[in-house]
């Protein structure tokens, strides 16, 4: 079958002709594959092996995995993307290996095609990542099986509301919402209408109606999914052009990233989102004694009253900024906005920047903390599952791997006339450009620091217009400079700079968006809980602390330190009940494991 074509105003590079160069983010990278080419086969096969009959030796994987091998697909979609990425051989072939026996086992047994609504979405994702991305044009019949399956077992009179009560958990119908991503992915790929039948099945049509009538009563709902369901609106769109799927897709971002979110770009404080109580991202931060706390009780994704508990911590990092990577790259093709970047920025710079590695036994920073009370990173999972199960090789292994895979993804965008630079990590780019093979290489080490040079390369002089997304933050003395020579144009908070010429082989640009600090408040209800920024960075203190100052002139009493790049420190007299003492702040992301920092601060005037 033939697949369905769709056409964006803006197009990525689909995970090639991007390279990341040395940095932070490409060392978590580096680092990402090596833990994950390092699992043996036989244990990530052992649960398929078992189900279809098949002699194992192994004892397979702990944790989610053991149960069900639910990031499965996840693993398979991340080595078919960063092979994509990077090049290495190894990753396709530990990929097509995995596949292979995958479906070695599945010839033998029906077994390997009933699961549940999570673990065949995941599935399919994966699946479709070696269909779409390593050409593996095999599995269409392997994923039309899965589907006919899941077409028989799915309960379909169910409530359609979203809320992960007992009854989606007893059903097995745990995040349905998120299926019609990946099956009307499968009809654009295959041409298939049973896929798009299928998807349309599955309509979040509840929180889609929700936002774009602007009604945001919605109650607390699973945090990531909820915001992974847009997905499922993004590629309903693509597919119908029915401008409701967009509609909703850009209401949710305003009013997500308005009212729910960290400064971090975090979101899902116990993993709840749209909590309709006044200032609940304020009241997660606090400890149970605060005064100020509305309640030590709230009530969860579930519909339950239950107590606060810090292991449930104020972001689930990995799932979370998985969700918004995807939302965002296709709100930006889609509408060719550069807004869209900012939220990506927030969470690129202090979400997964600031995670630890992954371990070789799949243990993972689950949630990122931002209490006010100080919290540590760390790989140690401290809830436990009900049959006794440590919570390692979990959801967020699944899609921590695709997330660094990500990176190369949502840096350029193009459209016939231009090409877009959305963020700015260290990295290159190449693409032809009306016959002529052209390049463009950041060689700046931004975010670390604010001025950002770009090199052009082409194999003839070649016109085609430069656009750079000028960060929300970015309200300073902005410029653009080409060769020298600064040059006039707009370069406004949320908005593109756009530079149009004929481009020399060796043409320089730099673009300056000066850092400044500035505090942000975690709502409405609580200004005066604050984190402080600088530039697109999150700073931590390295001390609980009530600090006085002026909040809205965080520069006329915090100062650089000398010698120590990013790193601040107040004047005497800020810290509550101390005159003598000082504070110091350093970049979240910079922070190790097992170091107490303390992001979110009371300040006083």
């Amino acid at each position: 079958m033939s697949a369905v074509k769709s056409a964006n105003p803006l197009k990525a590079f689909e995970y090639t002709n991007v390279a990341l160069k040395n940095s932070h983010w490409k060392r978590q990278l580096d680092e990402t594959i090596e833990v994950y080419l390092e699992i043996p086969n036989y244990d990530l096969l052992h649960i398929f092996r078992q189900q279809a009959g098949v002699h194992s030796d192994a004892n397979g994987l702990a944790g989610w995995y053991g149960k069900n091998a639910s990031t499965f697909g996840q693993k398979l979609g991340a080595f078919a993307k960063l092979y994509r990425v990077t090049g290495d051989y190894r990753l396709k072939e530990k990929a097509l290996y995995l596949i292979e026996e995958w479906i070695r086992c599945a010839d033998r047994s029906d077994n390997l095609y009933d699961h549940d609504t999570y673990v065949y979405d995941k599935l399919m994702g994966g699946f479709l990542d070696l269909y779409e991305y390593l050409g593996y044009e095999k599995l269409a019949k392997y994923m039309s099986r899965l589907t006919d399956f899941a077409a028989r077992r799915f309960k379909r009179d169910i409530k359609r509301d979203g809320l992960q009560d007992h009854e989606l958990w007893t059903n097995q119908m745990i995040e349905w919402y998120t299926l019609p991503e990946n099956l009307y992915r499968a009809y654009q790929l295959t041409g298939d209408e049973k896929y798009k039948a299928f998807a349309e099945l599955w309509d979040y049509d509840y929180l889609w109606d929700k936002m774009n009538s602007r009604d945001f009563h919605i109650g607390p709902r699973h945090a990531y999914s909820q915001v992974n369901s847009l997905s499922s609106a993004a590629r309903a769109y693509e597919t119908t052009k029915d401008e409701r799927y967009l509609s909703a897709m850009k209401i949710a971002y305003d009013e997500i990233t308005t009212h729910h979110i960290f400064a971090t770009g975090g979101y899902g404080p116990a993993e709840c989102l749209f909590t309709e109580d006044e200032g609940y991202l304020g009241d997660s931060l606090k400890s149970t004694w605060d005064i100020t706390l509305a309640s030590p009780f709230y009530t969860n994704f579930g519909g339950s009253q239950v107590t606060r508990n810090d292991t449930w911590g104020s972001c689930e990092i990995s799932c979370c900024a998985w969700a918004v990577f995807k939302f965002c790259n296709y709100l930006l093709q889609y509408t060719g906005d550069a807004k869209y970047g900012d939220w990506v920025e927030k969470l690129l710079y202090n979400g997964t920047g600031g995670q630890l590695p992954i371990d070789s036994h799949g243990r993972v920073m689950y949630y990122a903390n931002y209490f006010l009370d100080g919290a540590i990173k760390s790989v140690e999972d401290r809830r436990m599952q009900d049959g006794g199960e440590a919570f390692e090789w979990q959801c967020c292994t699944g899609t921590f791997p695709q997330d660094v895979a990500e990176y190369a993804n949502m840096l350029y965008y193009q459209d016939e006339t231009s090409l877009y630079i959305s963020q700015y990590l260290p990295s290159k780019v190449k693409w032809t450009h009306n016959g002529v093979a052209v390049g463009v290489e950041n060689y700046s080490s931004y975010p670390e620091e604010s001025q950002v040079r770009l090199r052009i390369s082409a194999s003839e002089p070649v016109e085609f217009q430069l656009k750079l997304r000028v960060p929300s933050w970015a309200g300073g003395a902005n410029r653009l400079i080409v060769n020298g020579e600064v040059v006039e144009c707009r370069i406004v908070p949320g908005e593109w700079a756009k530079v149009n010429r004929v481009w020399q082989d060796g043409d320089l640009v730099e673009v300056e968006f000066p850092y400044s600090l500035y505090f942000k408040a975690v709502d409405a209800r609580n200004p005066d809980i604050v984190a402080l920024n600088y530039g697109p960075l999150v700073l931590v203190a390295d001390k609980m602390t009530q600090f006085i100052g002026d909040v809205d002139h965080p520069e006329d009493w915090i100062h650089p330190v000398e010698s120590e790049a990013f790193t601040f420190i107040t004047d005497k007299g800020h810290v509550a009940g101390y005159d003598f003492l000082t504070r110091r702040f350093t970049p979240y992301y910079t922070v190790g494991e097992m170091t107490w920092y303390y992001m979110y601060n009371r300040i006083h005037s």
